[in-house]
């Protein structure tokens, strides 16, 4: 039984450590992804002005605005 535990244990530490580099890479993957879009933009649109934009943004009442983060 103890064996089981140890192995269960194992298993559990594994998987939160594939959870964890899941998250970042698809976090790296978005921010990368943001990125590439906002050097289009400004590419096909030289005379926007996008350095107001950012992940950590929204559009309120039609404004860029910080991105509220509800709290844990």
């Amino acid at each position: 039984m103890a064996a089981k535990d140890q192995d269960m244990a194992t298993q559990a530490k594994n998987f939160k450590v594939a959870e964890e580099k899941l998250n970042v890479e698809a976090t790296t993957g978005f921010a990368d992804g943001f990125a590439e879009a906002l050097v289009q933009t400004a590419c096909a649109n030289p005379g926007i002005d996008v350095s107001g934009c950012s992940l950590l943004n929204e559009v309120v009442d039609g404004k860029i605005v910080p991105l509220e983060v509800p709290e844990e």
